[in-house]
């Protein structure tokens, strides 16, 4: 069971695209996020996942050192295995709090859309400053400290013409494990803007191939989920958006909800409500997960069906009001990404690349049978 944690409302920073950019600032007490810990652990089976999220989480750090022991003292008592996850936008980190998150292996993930150009287009300061440069500094000491720090780049038609520069960028600063995540909720979206993505994404699928030669490993969700679903098999709905089956948010006042999308100031997030940290879950968690594992019913015959991310009900219900209702944006996102994956796949099996078969197959190429093909024409 993961249990996200979102410890406060408030944020250094005013991205422009933030689902959670208007309301009140509000922060979790500490008996509520004990509470939330206890849930976890109770209902954990061998391993149990604390996640911090916020807002900026690292501006309730005392919160965060509280909760961590307390969460570790309660699941090795029960015989758990215990995890920690951070979700931040970096700025504030100090030796000290790396240091702590090492201690305890809190496994950070950091907010950074690319190079200074791409960043500062949507992740600015309350000053109406791009915060890239405060980030920027911080990037050699987080290495230090976890040189596998994530790194989560939220694309927008804003800054998706730098996506190719910023991979570089990204590359050439030591950054090997980037998860790119395209906002479908954002309102400029246009033909112009959709096919200028599709042009930086040949230009980086080229750019995957040389560096996979290379022996190098990195992880780029971009291309990597998409093969995934090729080289291994096409995801089930519900099996990989579980919609509160083993992962859950507990907003600052209790309340739980399936995904942390959920956890807004929109009105009808409410609906959506599974339970509380006071009472537990309602019948309407069994309920959700039942619907979100449905077949989308705009989906019904599609070639591209399991692959594509319509799986994921949070999106869904962002960009249409539904949880299984796909958006005709998503759909046509997808048309043309998996395309392009597959073009890698295609390359690098034919070519049997060693680095290629490793990660997605786990095994060596001089062991591998010459006839086989991944080949989905």
């Amino acid at each position: 069971m993961k249990v996200i944690l979102h410890l406060t409302q408030s944020c250094n920073l005013r991205c422009k695209y933030c689902y959670a950019a208007s309301g009140p600032e509000k922060n979790m007490s500490l008996a509520t996020g004990k509470k939330g810990i206890d849930l976890a652990i109770d209902q954990a089976i061998g391993s149990a996942c604390i996640s911090y999220f916020g807002g900026e989480p690292l501006l309730v750090w005392d919160m965060i050192k509280e909760l961590t022991p307390y969460a570790q003292e309660k699941g090795e008592a029960k015989g758990l295995s215990m995890h920690y996850r951070l979700s931040t936008n970096g700025i504030l980190f100090t030796e000290e709090i790396l240091q702590f998150c090492k201690d305890y292996n809190i496994l950070f993930a950091v907010s950074m859309d690319g190079n200074k150009e791409s960043h500062d287009t949507g992740r600015i300061l309350p000053t109406g400053q791009g915060s890239f440069d405060l980030l920027e500094e911080k990037i050699d000491l987080m290495l230090v400290y976890n040189p596998y720090t994530v790194f989560t780049f939220v694309i927008t038609p804003h800054n998706a013409r730098y996506l190719f520069d910023s991979v570089n960028y990204m590359w050439d600063r030591g950054l090997r494990y980037v998860a790119h995540s395209p906002d479908f909720t954002h309102p400029d979206w246009d033909r112009e803007h959709f096919d200028l993505l599709a042009e930086q994404y040949e230009k980086v699928a080229d750019w995957y191939l040389e560096k996979t030669r290379s022996g190098t490993y990195f992880f780029m969700n971009l291309f990597d989920d998409k093969i995934k679903t090729h080289a291994k098999s096409p995801a089930m709905p519900g099996e990989i958006c579980d919609f509160g089956a083993r992962k859950v948010s507990v907003a600052h006042d209790g309340s739980i909800f399936p995904c942390v999308r959920f956890v807004s100031n929109n009105p009808d997030s409410q609906n959506y409500q599974i339970g509380h940290v006071d009472t537990g879950f309602t019948g309407k968690r069994e309920a959700l997960i039942s619907l979100n594992a449905q077949a989308r019913p705009d989906c019904e015959g599609c070639a591209l069906l399991g692959r594509c991310a319509n799986y994921c009900g949070c999106t869904n219900w962002n960009t249409t009001g539904d949880i299984i209702r796909v958006s005709p944006l998503l759909c046509e996102y997808e048309r043309m990404l998996i395309p392009i994956a597959d073009r890698i796949g295609n390359i690098l099996w034919e070519e049997r690349d060693p680095s290629f078969l490793a990660k997605h197959y786990k095994i060596s190429a001089k062991h591998f049978p010459l006839q086989a093909g991944y080949s989905v024409d």
